[in-house]
């Protein structure tokens, strides 16, 4: 009787800021998933044509003025927002401008994230930097959306002549794709509103790489247009490696959907057939677990029923925002959790619903810093280490696996669906 030996793969998983890497025989690999590579470009000179040749607006040297008012992304997001201003502000320095970072429902940037954020300028230009508190900040109402949505923006916002936003886009699993309008809502509006345009989300057609038809993105474009003052944006895509790849700036709609583009081309990744197990690893969106729930989501496209999904997560912060948290735990059964989001919808619930609907027919393991009692009460298991997770896994299936290395980002598109 003869032996069969299989050759011994190592993949790296990023985790906590470095790459551990794994073992695993290569007859059980379904697919390795990485955004799709590109040939690298001068990010300066990608940058710097943007701004010179922007739709339908003029040149960014001929747009700003004093007072004028930029809207930059929180740590959150990986929008190298430091290279940019670094690359705006020989433009900038004859100006007295002002910064807000667009911090949604999220919390106040930390010292170190605001330098991370900001870069040189920081120390120079922070009398001008603000942040955004959606519940606390004054807010101007500008009417309603045809789905109901109260459109109230920050005052600060509102209230600038002229506006510059700066955003990255990548997809989004319920809004379709980041940037464009989110420098928006969520970026600069009311808790009372963000609330309002997320429970769109519960609905099917919200869904990643979807924008015709998707509730959440129509209900943001349509609180756009109440706003009035003059904004040229610049909207940019990155490569697997979080160099800039291509940008686009001027008209904020028609910039974004230029680079909408542009994003599905780097990160919708084409496999053959869903696996029994995937892995998906977070970063560089590792925050805490409100934020890695995208890679969740990503994950789940490429995963077969009643197959295991497994979170590689650090979650340094936790639990993040807690409200989806907090109904979980509330509850003993999954369907509970439905029932009561079905009764009344808070912010976050969201993704309470999208994490129960995939435990329903799925299991969701991860490895993080995370107590293993919260996640327990998350419907999610908890793992000591990637390899012992993985090993795991591959022993109660014959099945293959999948590996989402930039999970938050990198969207598996099934050929035979």
């Amino acid at each position: 009787m003869h032996e069969t030996y299989y050759k011994i793969m190592q993949i790296d998983i990023p985790y906590a800021g470095e790459k551990v890497t794994v073992e695993i025989e290569d007859e059980r690999v379904n697919k390795i998933l990485y955004p799709n590579e590109v040939k690298k470009k001068d990010e300066e000179e990608v940058v710097v044509n943007a701004l010179k040749d922007p739709i339908d607006k003029p040149q960014f040297s001929e747009f700003i003025t004093d007072g004028t008012l930029f809207i930059v992304n929180d740590a959150t997001r990986p929008t190298p927002t430091s290279r940019v201003l670094a690359l705006m502000e020989k433009e900038l320095e004859e100006y007295d401008v002002e910064f807000i970072v667009a911090t949604g429902s999220h919390r106040e940037p930390t010292e170190e994230e605001f330098e991370w954020i900001f870069g040189d300028i920081y120390e120079k230009r922070k009398k001008n930097i603000h942040f955004h508190d959606a519940k606390n900040d004054e807010m101007v109402n500008l009417g309603t959306t045809e789905r109901g949505t109260d459109v109230k923006f920050n005052k600060m916002v509102s209230e600038a002549e002229n506006v510059v936003a700066i955003n990255t886009v990548e997809p989004h699993y319920f809004a379709g794709f980041t940037g464009g309008r989110k420098s928006f809502l969520p970026g600069v509006a009311s808790y009372e509103t963000i609330t309002q345009n997320h429970e769109f989300a519960l609905e099917e057609e919200a869904r990643t790489l979807r924008l015709e038809g998707n509730p959440v993105h129509e209900d943001m474009m349509d609180a756009f247009s109440k706003f009035t003052s003059d904004v040229f944006a610049l909207n940019m895509t990155l490569d697997r490696d979080g160099d800039i790849h291509n940008a686009t700036a001027g008209d904020m709609e028609k910039s974004f959907l230029s680079e909408v583009e542009v994003a599905k081309r780097l990160f919708g990744v084409s496999i053959k057939q869903r696996s029994e197990i995937v892995v998906t690893a977070a970063h560089p969106i590792d925050v805490n677990l409100y934020q890695s729930h995208k890679a969740l989501e990503n994950g789940k496209l490429a995963l077969a029923e009643g197959g295991i999904i497994i979170l590689v997560s650090q979650c340094p912060e936790g639990i993040g925002p807690r409200n989806f948290y907090e109904l979980m735990a509330s509850m003993d059964d999954p369907e509970e959790v439905l029932n009561k989001i079905e009764d009344e919808y808070k912010l976050g619930y969201h993704k309470a619903a999208k994490i129960v609907e995939l435990c329903e027919d799925s299991s969701i393991w991860c490895v993080s810093e995370l107590d293993e009692n919260k996640t327990e009460k998350a419907f999610i298991q908890s793992k000591e280490d990637i390899q012992t997770a993985l090993d795991e896994a591959l022993s109660t299936t014959n099945g293959k696996a999948t590996f989402l290395i930039e999970g938050g980002m990198v969207v598996p598109m099934i050929e035979s669906e």
